[in-house]
């Protein structure tokens, strides 16, 4: 896997905003990394890594979310991720999908919402209210040019530029390899109200 700032600094140079040999500065990396979180927020609410399932859990007691799964913690509740999740198609257990995701919304938490992507090279849940520029970013150990070429697109939309059509290509390919990334079918949302 890649740090956010290997990252970020690689798709300044994809973009062209900036030269090969030249270090990005604290203001232009601080903008790469809200710029990093917001792809990620993306591609999931986008339904990139399938639809979300709403569930409305309003119970204090403490509860383990589910894979897929946009949990609206009602009373406060401690939510925990799964290590292992019940496999829809055999009834076994396995570990969560690569790029599965979980979003929990705490309305009255100083983190009101916290996504979480799971990534099978990293093994285990990446929380990315929590990414900074040393720690690891999601998902690259499989997808690191894919995820470089999309936040080089959204870099060059920030500063104002036109993105170059081969660039415009390496992200519509970016999207289909992550589209098409998953070790199982989509499956479609639905409601759970406990």
């Amino acid at each position: 896997m890649t740090t956010c700032r290997a990252v970020i600094q690689s798709a300044y140079r994809r973009s062209g905003i900036m030269a090969t040999g030249v270090n990005m500065n604290a203001a232009q990396a601080e903008v790469g990394l809200e710029l990093l979180v917001g792809l990620y927020q993306n591609l999931i609410v986008g339904g990139m890594f399938g639809r979300a399932i709403d569930e409305v859990y309003d119970s204090a007691t403490a509860y383990e979310a589910k894979e897929g799964y946009r949990v609206y913690n009602k009373q406060g509740a401690t939510i925990t991720l799964p290590e292992l999740v019940t496999d829809e198609c055999n009834g076994g257990m396995r570990q969560p999908r690569d790029g599965a995701f979980i979003t929990i919304v705490n309305p009255d938490a100083a983190v009101p919402t916290e996504q979480y992507i799971y990534d099978r090279s990293f093994g285990g849940w990446v929380g990315l209210h929590s990414l900074a520029l040393a720690t690891e970013a999601p998902l690259t150990g499989r997808f690191d040019d894919h995820i470089k070429n999309m936040l080089a697109v959204r870099l060059l939309g920030e500063a104002g530029q036109p993105v170059p059509l081969e660039l415009t290509r390496a992200e519509g390919r970016a999207r289909l390899a992550l589209s098409t990334r998953r070790d199982g079918e989509r499956r479609t949302g639905e409601s759970v109200y406990q």
